[in-house]
C-alpha cells in the first residue's frame, strides 16, 4: 500500500478566467503561455506538477466560449473531451467577476460530462473543484459574494479562493489535488516531459504577436515552426487575408522586429542558447471556417 497519488487534472474556465496563470504558479514557473487575449491557449498542453506525495498531469484546455466559427466549437470540444477523460477537474472563475452566463454554461457542460442522478441527486463522477482565481483582485465583501454564488450554482467537491500572484491559498490547492486524485505510481519520468520544441516554440512566437495585433488578427494568426538547425528555427505565420499580411509584417518589418525580441527571452530558455528566427508570412484564407485547413493546423 502506498500513500503517493497521480492522475491528470483538467483545468477548464471561459477565456481569461486564469488557467495558464494558474499553472505557471503551481509549477513553479514558466510553461504555459498567459496573456489577456482570447485563444492564447490553443489545444490541450500538459504540464507535470511533482509534490512530495503526487505526480499530477496538469492539462490546460483552450477557454471555453461561444463559438463563433468552426474553430470555436472545435477548440470547445478538445477541452471538453479533456475533462471527460480526467482523473479530477478544477473549474475556474474570476474573484473579480460575476458569476455569468459563460460560467454556468460550463458549469452545465460539466454536469452533463461527469455526474449523474442518484436517489433524485446529481452526483460526481469524478472530483471536481471550483477555484476562484485572482482572489487579490477582489475586496473581502465582493470575494465572499463570488464564493457563495459559486457554492449555490452547484455541488461541488470543493470551493478555494486563491491567488497565483499573491499565493494566497496555493499550498491548500496543491493539497487538494494530490488528497483527490487516485492512489497510484508516478506517470511520467523526466524524459518524457518535454513537450516538443516546434511546438513551444511555435506557442512562445504567436504569444508575443498577440499584444502587437488589433482588432481579429489574433482570432486569425497561426504559428508553425520548423526546425532549419540546432539553433535555426523558421517560423511560418498564417492569417485568413491579403490585407493582414501588412498589419502582421509592420511598416518596415517593424512588428516581425519586436515578435522577434519580445519572443528572444523565452526561446533562449527553451533552447538554451541564442537561436536565429526566420519568418515567413502567408495566407490561408478563411482557414477558422474551412474543416481541411483546421486538420492541417492540427485543430480536430
Amino acid at each position: 500500500m502506498t500513500d503517493f497519488t497521480s492522475g491528470f487534472c483538467a483545468i477548464v474556465g471561459r477565456p481569461n478566467s486564469g488557467k495558464s496563470t494558474l499553472i505557471n504558479s503551481l509549477v513553479g514557473k514558466k510553461v504555459a503561455l498567459s496573456s489577456s487575449f482570447p485563444q492564447t491557449t490553443r489545444g490541450e498542453s500538459r504540464y507535470i506538477l511533482h509534490l512530495p506525495s503526487c505526480q499530477a498531469v496538469l492539462v490546460d484546455t483552450p477557454g471555453i466560449g461561444k463559438p463563433r466559427t468552426l474553430l470555436g466549437e472545435r477548440l470547445n470540444g478538445e477541452a471538453l473531451r479533456s475533462v471527460a477523460s480526467a482523473d479530477m477537474a478544477l473549474f475556474l472563475t474570476p474573484a473579480d467577476e460575476e458569476l455569468g452566463k459563460g460560467d454556468r454554461r460550463i458549469i452545465a457542460n460539466l454536469h452533463s460530462l461527469l455526474s449523474k442522478r442518484k436517489e433524485g441527486v446529481s452526483e460526481w463522477q469524478i472530483p471536481v473543484v471550483a477555484v476562484v482565481t485572482k482572489a487579490d483582485a477582489a475586496d473581502r465583501e465582493k470575494l465572499e459574494e463570488k464564493m457563495k454564488a459559486v457554492e449555490g450554482a452547484a455541488n461541488f467537491t470543493k470551493v478555494l479562493a486563491v491567488s497565483s500572484f499573491t499565493h494566497y491559498h496555493m499550498e491548500k490547492l496543491e493539497d487538494l489535488i494530490s488528497s483527490l486524485l487516485p492512489a497510484g505510481p508516478a506517470l511520467y519520468g523526466p524524459q518524457e516531459e518535454e513537450e516538443s520544441v516546434e511546438k513551444s516554440a511555435s506557442e512562445i512566437v504567436r504569444s508575443a504577436f498577440l499584444p502587437l495585433l488589433r482588432d481579429e488578427l489574433p482570432h486569425s494568426l497561426v504559428v508553425r515552426c520548423e526546425r532549419a538547425g540546432e539553433r535555426e528555427l523558421l517560423f511560418k505565420v498564417y492569417v485568413e487575408k491579403e490585407s493582414q499580411k501588412g498589419i502582421v509584417i509592420g511598416k518596415g518589418g517593424s512588428v516581425l522586429s519586436r515578435v522577434r525580441k519580445d519572443a528572444l527571452p523565452d526561446l533562449k530558455r527553451l533552447l538554451g542558447g541564442n537561436p536565429s528566427m526566420k519568418f515567413e508570412v502567408k495566407v490561408a484564407k478563411d482557414w477558422q471556417k474551412d474543416p481541411k485547413k483546421l486538420d492541417f493546423f492540427g485543430y480536430y
